[in-house]
C-alpha cells in the first residue's frame, strides 16, 4: 500500500513589526517620568513655594508703598519683585536638574538598555524623551508665572495702580517664563547625555545655573567689561532676565534686545536638543 503523504500547511508569517508609534514612545515616557514618585512632589513644592515668594514680595511692596521716593512712585515696576532674579536662579537649576535626572537616572537604573531593546531607534526615543519633559516643564513655567503675577495684581491693587494682564509686557514676562524652564530641562538633559553620572551631571548643573550666572559678572582675565556683559547675556538666566524688565526706566547695565534674548533661549534649546537626540547614537550603554 502507497501511503499518502500530506502537503505541509503553510505557517502564516508575522509581519515585520514596523517602528514604534509616537502614541507609545510618549507614552512610556509618561509613565517613566511620572513613575518616580519625587516627580510630582518636586514639581507642587516648586509652584507653591513660587507663588508664596511672589505674595510675600508682593506683600512687602505693598505695605512699603508710602514711604517710597516719588521717582519710585512714577514708574513703579511690581514685576520686578514678582520675578526677582535671584530667587528664579534657583527654578532654573531645579528644572535643570529634573532633566538631568531623566536622562541620567535610566543609565545609572540600567533601564535605558532595556528600552532600547525594545525600541532600537535611539534617536526618536531620546526626543520623546525631550518632548515630555519639555511638556511638563513649560505647563510648570505657564502656571509659575500666571500666578505670580496674579497673585501681585491681588495684593497690590489698591495701592499700585495701573497694573494688569494686559499691560504692555507682561505677556512677554509670562512667555519667557514658559519657555525658560523647558530650556533649562533641556540644558540638564544635553549635560546629563554627555557625562552620564549622576553625581557628575547634577554638580555641572548646579554650577552652570547657580554659580556660572555669577562668575561671568566678576573680572575675568583678557575680557573687557563689556565683552563679560555680552558672554553673560548669552546665558539662559540673563536671556530670561532681560525679557522680564517692565521698567521704562534708563537701563543702566548692558543688556542685550528682546530679540537677542528669545534667540538666546532658541539657540540653548536647539544645541541641547541636537546633543540629547544625537550623542547616544553613538555611545554604548
Amino acid at each position: 500500500m502507497t501511503a499518502i503523504s500530506t502537503p505541509p500547511t503553510a505557517v502564516p508569517r508575522r509581519a515585520a513589526a514596523g517602528p514604534a508609534r509616537w502614541r507609545d514612545l510618549l507614552g512610556a515616557e509618561w509613565i517613566k517620568l511620572w513613575s518616580l514618585r519625587s516627580t510630582p512632589i518636586v514639581l507642587g513644592v516648586l509652584l507653591v513655594f513660587y507663588l508664596y515668594l511672589a505674595y510675600r514680595a508682593a506683600q512687602l511692596a505693598h505695605d512699603s508703598y508710602p514711604t517710597w521716593p516719588a521717582f519710585a512712585k512714577i514708574d513703579p515696576d511690581p514685576a520686578h519683585d514678582a520675578f526677582d532674579f535671584p530667587k528664579f536662579l534657583l527654578l532654573m537649576a531645579t528644572a535643570g536638574t529634573i532633566g538631568a535626572m531623566n536622562v541620567a537616572g535610566e543609565h545609572a537604573s540600567g533601564l535605558i538598555r532595556t528600552t532600547l531593546i525594545a525600541v532600537p531607534a535611539r534617536g526618536r526615543v531620546m526626543l520623546a524623551k525631550v518632548m515630555v519633559v519639555c511638556a511638563v516643564l513649560a505647563v510648570l513655567g505657564l502656571l509659575i508665572s500666571i500666578g505670580c503675577w496674579g497673585i501681585t495684581l491681588a495684593v497690590i491693587s489698591d495701592r499700585i495702580t495701573g497694573f494688569s494682564f494686559t499691560t504692555p509686557g507682561i505677556w512677554r514676562l509670562i512667555a519667557g517664563t514658559t519657555v525658560m524652564v523647558p530650556v533649562c530641562g533641556l540644558i540638564g538633559m544635553a549635560v546629563a547625555t554627555l557625562i552620564r553620572n549622576t553625581a557628575g551631571t547634577v554638580f555641572a548643573v548646579l554650577v552652570f545655573f547657580l554659580v556660572g550666572p555669577l562668575a561671568v559678572k566678576a573680572p575675568l582675565p583678557l575680557l573687557s567689561a563689556n565683552q563679560r556683559a555680552d558672554l553673560g547675556n548669552t546665558l539662559p538666566a540673563y536671556a530670561w532676565g532681560r525679557l522680564t524688565i517692565m521698567s521704562h526706566g534708563h537701563l543702566v547695565e548692558h543688556v542685550s534686545s528682546i530679540p537677542a534674548a528669545w534667540s538666546s533661549l532658541a539657540a540653548w534649546a536647539i544645541v541641547s536638543v541636537a546633543v540629547t537626540v544625537t550623542v547616544l547614537r553613538h555611545r554604548d550603554v
